[in-house]
Order: C-alpha cells, then structure tokens, then sequence
C-alpha cells in the first residue's frame, strides 16, 4: 500500500476525531461527560495494569470456597458468553447494514477524483478508518470485561499458575481485529454484489442468523439434559455443555476468541488455531472478492456515501426522506396493514405513538411477530426448565418467580440496548416535529411508548402462557408483568438521553461516549425499580405493597429523567 494513501488517510482521520472532540467541548454536558469518560477508561486501565504487576495472593490463603477448575469454567462461561455477543452483534449489522461511516460525501467529491487506484484506497480506508472502530470497541469491551469480571480474574491469578508467556495475550488483539476486519471487508464485498445485481445480502444474513440459533439450541440442549440429570442449573454446568463436542466445534469461531482472552491460563488450545485460520481467510476472502470487484468499488462507495447522505438529508427535509425510505422498504412487505387500522387517525399527541408503531408494523411485519413471540416465549420458557429439572418435592414457587422475574429483566435490558439507533432517527425529525403544538415534555414521553408499547404486547402473551403453566399463581405474573413494562418505559427514557447527548453514531467521540455510558445509564436508571421488585419476590412481600413501590420507582425516575429529557429537547439542534 502507498505510504501518501495512509498518510492522506491518517490526516483525515485526525482531523476528524479531533474536531469530535472540539464538538464535545462546546456542547456543556457533553464536554463534562467526556471528561469523566476518559478519566473513567484511563483510571480504570491504570488499576487494571497496577493489580496485574502485583503478585496475586496465592491459592493457599484464598477461602476454599471455589475448587480451581470452578474458577477456570466460571471464566470460561463469562468470557465466551460476552464474545458470543460480540460477534453477533458486530458480523450480522454489518451484513443488514453496509458500513456506511467508512465513506464519507467529501471521499467521493475529493479522494474519488484523485488518480490513486480504488482498491488501493479502499484498503487503506478500511485498515485506518475501519480499525480505529474496531480500537473503541475493544476499549470498552475489555473495560467492561475487567470491571464486571475483575473478582473472578483474580480468583484466576490466584489459583492457577501461567502456562505461556504474558507476551501470548497478544494473540487476542490479533483475533479481535481479524474479526472485525473481515465484517467489514465482507460487508462492502457484499454490497458490490447487491450492485452488481447478486442478491446475496439476505442469503448471508439468515446463514449467520441460523448459526446463531443452532448454538443456542445446542447448547440449551445439553444443558437440559446435564441439568436434568444434577438436578441443578450451574455455571459448571454451563461450562460443561459449552465443552461438549458438537457444540464446541460449532461454536469455533467464538471459542477460539474466549480461549486466546484465557490463553495465559490455558495456554494454546486447538479452537485458538481454527480460529487464526478461520478469519484469516474471512480476511482472504473478502479481500479477494475487493480485488475482484475493484472496477465496482468507486460505485460502491458511492452509495455507502449516499445512504450516509440520505440518513443526514432527514435533517433538512425529515418527513419526506423518512416517510419514502419507509416506503420504499414497506413495498416489498408480505405483512399488510388492515384497513381497519390505516382507517384509525387518532388525534393529539398519541398520534405520534400511532404513527411510529404504523411505519413500524409496515417496515418490518414478520419482524416485529417474531420479536414479540421470542419476548413472550421466553419467561414462560425458563419457568418450563426449571420445572422439567427441579426435584418434584421441592417448593417451587419461588425459584418460578424468580426465573419470570430474570426472564423479564433480560428481555427489556436487551431491547433498551439497542434502541440507541432508533432515538437518533426520531431526533433526525426534530426539525419536523418542534412546530407541532405539543410541550417537549410531551414529545419525550410519547417517543419512550413505541417500543414499550410492543414489549407490553408481548408481556400480555407471557401472561396467558404463565397462568398455563402455574394457575395458581396468576396474579403474580400479571403484577411482574406491568412492573416490566413500567421498567421499559424507564429504561427507554435513559436511552433517550444518552442519544440527546450523543446524538451523531458517526461521531467518534460520540460514538466512544455512548459506548461507555450505556450500561451505567440503564443499570442506574432501572436499579431502583427492579431491586424493589426482586427483594419483594425475594422476602415474599405483599404482592400490591412490593408492586405499588416498585411503580413508585419506576415512575419517580421517569420523572427525572423526563425533566431532564425535556430541557435536553428544547433546546436541541440536529445541527450541534
């Protein structure tokens, strides 16, 4: 690669993240929120480096609470578990979404015209642009890793002896960047495919959804029958089953990303090197399939920068460009809209709800059923498991509570994790929506009910299949249910704050801020209600008295978090 590509692209790059954070600083909380961030991440790494030049306490002075092969599965299990999710989330976007923050409107007017080769420059984009993502991800992701799993890593330290060399951790990074290299190289190859006229992009997308779902099933599968055996649901026992042959070849990709996180422990294992292999040639691949459409790749950055431009063109012209993507993606819909429904035009501010769930239900029809069926399922599933591996002559009104509770929890967590995106498109109608005669206060609140109000749907299916399985105890699941359902209403008011703060995903400081702030944001702003309601499950409270207080929470923090919404709004420009 020219030495002059990497250096026009260095420069870029810079300037870009350097003017983020001028943008950061001129904004007051953000600039506050930035400061904090960076101490947070600098602080935490600092600790992380000082604890890791420490001698850990020996295994002999430790409590003999955890055998160390229990310490070494519990890593395992915690490890794998969030590189599951990283990997997920990271391929399967970038094959339903092209990566459109890799090109820019001003590469094509600018570093297109310019006589450098494209695949040249295609490569050194995604090596510097691509991969300075991939940096802020893998900040968070171990930070957070560090933080959450800290007591557990140095149980590890203490109890099991370094089999490699500290220099072999390095072989993590490598993965990790091969990972996202190749997800971003396979994106672009398959949107040249897509332009070339090759439906490829929902071939590959329901190939990746499909090994997501065997995993999980393969892994439910042996669970259920060790649990069954034991009696008992552990972490061990997850480790166990996460061990087991089909499932450990099936889930290579990722194992050999947990093993090289642990590879100081457990030294090189074989899924380590399957993996190498395995991204090395996702990277072969994709760079092959560059190369081989490298006449294309002007065009294909073309309409990266485009679907980039038209994201943005919402700012100046919001209701026509969101109402024609809408229906653009709606025409090829095999779910229809009743008549009934587009006959309804309710009036006042519901009619922004009603408005979301309609363009909703006709983008994505089949989508919204599966997603509301998986969140309904899901409680009344793992009530089903602990029933089939419970001994029949234990009390099992609590542990079902407790497991509808967990269920709940999860499924809104989830579903609040990834709202992030959608908050920033409704600030993209801001412009659309100001003059309208609706108080801010009552935009924020509306703009929290789309998403709640699917997420109650499917609370009222959970419902109907709790009081199937446990009648007796119907009126708990109908309570937990609606306190879910106030919780979700919390939880999506956080994620509408962090997107009026960091309201630009292109933003690499925002994007950075966002990242971080995610977890502590719903954590805080959910703790209280939920902890009220799992220490009522927990002692056995009064159903209403634990349920009343709950919603005390959860309607409290709504307020403040509607307050603070609502200035936020009022004074928001999509220009900032």
């Amino acid at each position: 690669m020219q030495v002059s590509i990497l250096r026009i692209l260095l420069y870029q790059t810079a300037r870009v993240f350097v003017n983020g954070l001028r943008r950061a600083f001129g904004n007051p909380v953000r600039a506050l929120l930035t400061i904090a961030v960076v101490g947070f991440i600098v602080c935490g790494w600092g600790l992380a480096l000082v604890g890791s030049l420490l001698e850990p306490p020996r295994s002999e002075n430790l409590p003999n609470l955890l055998k160390p092969e229990q310490i070494a599965a519990r890593s395992l299990v915690a490890v794998l578990i969030v590189h599951w999710f990283y990997v997920v989330f990271t391929v399967v976007p970038s094959v339903f979404r092209p990566p459109q923050i890799l090109i820019q409107e001003s590469d094509v007017h600018y570093l297109f015209t310019t006589p450098l080769k494209p695949l040249t420059l295609f490569r050194g984009i995604i090596l510097i642009r691509g991969l300075l993502g991939a940096f802020f991800l893998m900040v968070i992701l171990v930070l957070y890793w560090l933080l959450f799993g800290g007591a557990n890593l140095r149980l590890l330290m203490a109890t099991q002896e370094q089999t490699v060399s500290v220099w072999a951790i390095g072989v993590y990074p490598l993965l990790y960047l091969l990972v996202f290299t190749a997800s971003i190289l396979g994106s672009v190859a398959i949107e040249a495919m897509e332009l070339e006229g090759r439906a490829r992009r929902r071939v590959w997308a329901w190939i990746l959804i499909g090994w997501a779902a065997v995993s999980v099933l393969l892994v439910g599968v042996r669970l259920w029958q060790l649990s069954y055996s034991s009696r008992s649901i552990t972490r061990e026992l997850v480790a166990q089953a996460l061990d087991w042959t089909p499932a450990y070849v099936w889930l290579l990709p990722v194992r050999g990303l947990a093993d090289a996180a642990l590879v100081l422990y457990n030294g090189f294992t074989p899924a380590i090197g399957f993996s190498v292999v395995f991204w090395l040639v996702g990277v072969g691949w994709g760079n092959a399939m560059l190369a081989r459409y490298q006449t294309r790749l002007y065009e294909v950055g073309a309409s990266l920068a485009r679907k980039g431009a038209q994201a943005r063109a919402v700012q100046r012209d919001p209701y026509r460009v969101f109402l024609e993507r809408k229906a653009a993606r709606a025409a090829s819909k095999p779910v229809r809209t009743l008549r009934w429904l587009e006959r309804w035009t309710p009036r006042g501010s519901l009619a922004l709800v009603w408005r979301d769930l309609l363009i909703t239900w006709r983008a994505s029809g089949w989508g919204n059923l599966i997603l509301i069926g998986i969140l309904a399922i899901l409680p009344p599933a793992l009530m089903l498991l602990i029933q089939t591996v419970a001994n029949p002559e234990r009390d099992l009104r609590l542990a079902l509570r407790l497991a509808y509770v967990l269920a709940q929890s999860l499924a809104v967590f989830f579903i609040a994790f990834g709202a992030y995106y959608g908050m920033t498109d409704m600030l993209r109608r801001v412009e659309w929506q100001k003059p309208l005669p609706f108080a801010p206060r009552t935009v924020v609140i509306v703009e929290s009910l789309p998403t709640a109000t699917l997420f109650a749907l499917s609370q009222m299916l959970s419902v109907l299949l709790a009081s199937l399985l446990a009648p007796h105890d119907w009126l708990f699941w109908l309570g937990s249910s609606l306190v879910a359902i106030s919780w979700a209403i919390v939880l999506q008011m956080a994620m509408l704050w962090i997107a009026l703060v960091n309201p630009d995903p292109t933003d690499y400081t925002q994007r950075l801020l966002t990242g971080v702030l995610m977890v502590p944001a719903l954590f805080l702003s959910g703790a209280p209600g939920l902890g009220v309601w799992v220490l009522g499950v927990l002692f056995e409270w009064n159903l209403w008295l634990a349920a009343g207080i709950a919603f005390g929470a959860n309607l409290f923090v709504s307020m403040v978090l509607t307050a603070i919404n609502s200035e936020l709004y009022e004074g928001f420009s999509p220009v900032d």
